[in-house]
């Protein structure tokens, strides 16, 4: 394929050509559309900043606006005016900027704004060898731009000379085809080497994260990185992340080296040395969920020590960006010497999944913790579910609420939390319904928030999202209970009746709260068949898929007027008087508070419950809240779905199905969007009721 711009935009869109060249005006990893940067074509720093891209209307094409000059164009302009190229130019630049291997039909070049100094060889016979094995760079002076990026993260001139890291004008290689490419350090790209000889490791820090590195040449088996300047004897050397981190590390006068990866292996005989030669040996791996994994992985392994970072700002994350945001070796040392502290004895070992025999039972009996003695364990999941407005999520809420604020009793049960930290996420209601939710319980209880209770708005994030977000708050703050509210929106697998994606998603959940030592607890829903029938764990959204995976299973049962029932419908360590039997609790439409009395009611006597609400109380408090809602005014859906929290304090999606029964019976109409009350409604009667005999489906 030539270099043409249709075949361009046939391997990469104009989005990622946008943010590949506008990620130095920016500190985000992606751009957001409309989001203003720093606009590249001024000379200056803005105060105001100036520039954004958006998406074309009616095409997927992505474009730039330059609000200082009024200017505005596609990805194809903006390389051209950035670095005053030609559009075949342009064209040339960006193949092999985004290696798309293109080939060129033309004799194009790129011109490079850095002086090269040198181009080297580094393979010996090169004629000989295969082309996937041959390459050269090269090289340039370093300019005022790289030190500023080097020295961002104390790394200093003699270090950079010590590892023979070199700025690089151009590289030029074979692809897997055989096909000869060239990169170049056009526009002030940073470009750099980490020259080994016979081979090399391109690293480009502002490149998107899957063209930032790249190795050149025959790499050297069970690479190690810093090995060949290490001292012979001392007292402490860290494996780190990444070669930045030794760099940053052996600038401010510590040892260090790092794998090919955090996820590369550690060999044996490596790790002894390491152990021998110096005093102590510590991991230091990046404070994300990988690195958080690998570092304890290594330590439980070879009984070495483990420095955990603390929260860096500005998503800062290994050593590196510690430096970086002011970090000081004063304050290094004093988390060395409390990593030090912890004696090697009392790492935590490896989790094995294989016993024999002999080992299975000369394991001691640890006597399970509970996070709520003797219902909720303290760590794995479990699942609290019920109809519609039983008050699932403000139980949830409320338990939340206790461990945040240190309560040690709830709903009669003692709690024991580690942290006293608790994790809230909302997929169904939004900031503002929480917020007023959250006041009325914080009030009923006497007390104001605490900073340890905190709260994940993910109604727009799909579930790997939600699960990036979630270990990184963990590993930023620990917590003994995440809720997930509700587990119908981060379920993965579409139809609920999917045992097997069911499980997995469990599965998935389950492996964070052990890894963690917290309990996940889901939010969920019971078949509606079930509305008037005893409690059990048939009877929840996703059967034996679900239910089978959590350690804890809860139904929230509806009585007369105030009155819920709380019933352990699966429950391994639970005392069997609370699976036989369903604990009485009293509900608080004034606060949504659950208290109880500690009485006892058979689980199968449930099933001949009345309904306690018929049809003409339920069509009565939906006219009352509807008329309080509109009264003589025009409301949108979002308004309705925000006043009908504040009032009910129930969820948006109880506020869905509450304006569509309004619609169903008449009370309101809806005209372009809008809705007001129906002025004929008087005329509606029950027994028009469009519900039939399930008065279950209408919403209050």
């Amino acid at each position: 394929m030539n270099i043409t711009k249709e075949n361009i935009l046939a391997k990469v869109n104009s989005y990622d050509i946008l943010n590949h060249y506008l990620i130095p005006f920016h500190k985000e990893n992606k751009l957001i559309g409309g989001k203003n940067i720093s606009n590249p074509f001024l000379p200056e720093k803005q105060d105001t900043p100036s520039f954004n891209i958006f998406p074309a209307m009616g095409t997927s094409e992505w474009r730039y606006n330059d609000f200082a000059t009024g200017d505005s164009g596609s990805c194809f302009d903006l390389v051209m005016k950035l670095n005053n190229l030609s559009f075949p130019e342009a064209l040339a630049a960006i193949n092999a900027d985004m290696n798309l291997f293109l080939d060129s039909n033309t004799s194009t070049t790129v011109s490079i704004q850095s002086k090269p100094i040198e181009q080297v060889k580094v393979i010996s016979e090169l004629d000989k060898m295969k082309p996937a094995k041959r390459f050269t760079i090269t090289k340039r002076e370093y300019n005022t731009h790289d030190w500023e990026f080097w020295e961002k993260f104390k790394i200093n001139k003699q270090t950079l000379d010590k590892f023979n890291v070199v700025a690089l004008a151009s590289y030029s290689a074979f692809n897997k085809e055989g096909k000869p490419y060239e990169i170049k350090a056009f526009g002030g790209r940073l470009m750099y080497a980490y020259d080994n000889g016979d081979w090399t490791k391109i690293y480009k820090p502002f490149d998107e994260k899957k063209y930032k590195f790249q190795f050149l040449g025959i790499k050297e088996t069970n690479y190690i990185f810093g090995w060949k300047h290490l001292p012979e004897k001392d007292d402490l050397v860290f494996i780190t992340g990444g070669e930045k981190d030794v760099l940053t590390l052996v600038s401010n006068g510590f040892n260090a080296i790092t794998l090919n990866s955090e996820t590369a292996n550690l060999q044996d005989e490596t790790a002894e040395e390491l152990k021998e030669r110096f005093k102590n040996v510590i991991v230091l791996y990046d404070n994300d969920p990988t690195g958080v994994k690998q570092s304890k992985h290594l330590s439980s392994l070879y009984k070495i020590h483990r420095l955990q970072l603390p929260k860096i700002a500005n998503n800062g994350k290994d050593i590196s960006d510690y430096f970086a945001q002011d970090g000081t070796i004063e304050n290094l040392q004093t988390l060395i010497d409390e990593a030090l502290q912890k004696p090697l004895s009392e790492i935590e070992e490896v989790e094995k999944f294989i016993y024999n025999a002999v080992e299975l039972m000369e394991l001691s009996n640890v006597e399970t913790r509970y996070l709520m003695e003797p219902i909720f364990p303290q760590k794995g999941s479990a699942v609290i579910a019920g109809k519609p407005d039983t008050g699932k999520s403000q139980f949830a809420r409320q338990l939340c609420i206790q461990i945040a604020l240190g309560i040690k009793n709830f709903i009669g049960f003692e709690i024991n939390p580690i942290h006293n930290k608790a994790i809230y996420i909302a997929t169904e209601d939004n900031l503002e319904a929480t917020r007023f939710l959250l006041g009325k319980q914080m009030y009923g209880l006497g007390e104001k928030a605490k900073e340890n209770l905190r709260f994940m708005f993910a109604d727009t994030m799909e579930q790997d999202e939600i699960l990036s977000q979630l270990e990184a708050a963990l590993i930023e703050q620990p917590a003994d209970l995440v809720v997930v509210d509700s587990f119908g929106d981060i379920f993965k697998g579409g139809d609920t009746n999917n045992n097997m994606a069911m499980r997995n998603t469990v599965k998935t959940f389950d492996k964070i709260a052990k890894h963690h030592n917290c309990l996940i607890l889901f939010v969920h829903h019971i078949n509606k068949g079930a509305y008037r029938v005893a409690p059990g764990q048939e009877h929840i959204q996703g059967g034996a898929g679900l239910v089978q995976k959590v350690r804890l299973a809860i139904q929230l049962s509806e009585g007369e007027g105030n009155i819920r029932y709380f019933t352990v419908v699966k429950g391994n360590y639970c005392p069997k008087e609370y699976k036989q039997n369903s604990l009485e609790l009293h509900f608080s439409e004034e606060n949504f508070l659950f208290t109880t009395e500690g009485k006892l009611i058979p689980t199968s006597e449930l099933g001949t419950q009345p309904e306690f609400k018929g049809k003409e109380e339920k069509y009565n408090e939906l006219e009352e809240i509807a008329n309080t809602i509109f009264g003589d005014k025009l409301v949108n859906y979002g308004t309705f779905v925000k006043e009908y929290g504040i009032i009910t304090g129930k969820s948006v999606a109880t506020a869905k199905r509450a304006i569509s029964n309004l619609k169903k019976l008449e009370i309101i109409v809806e005209s372009n969007g809008v809705y007001r009350l129906n002025k004929n409604s008087d005329e509606q009667t029950l027994e028009d009721n469009p519900f039939g005999d399930d008065d279950n489906d209408i919403a209050f």
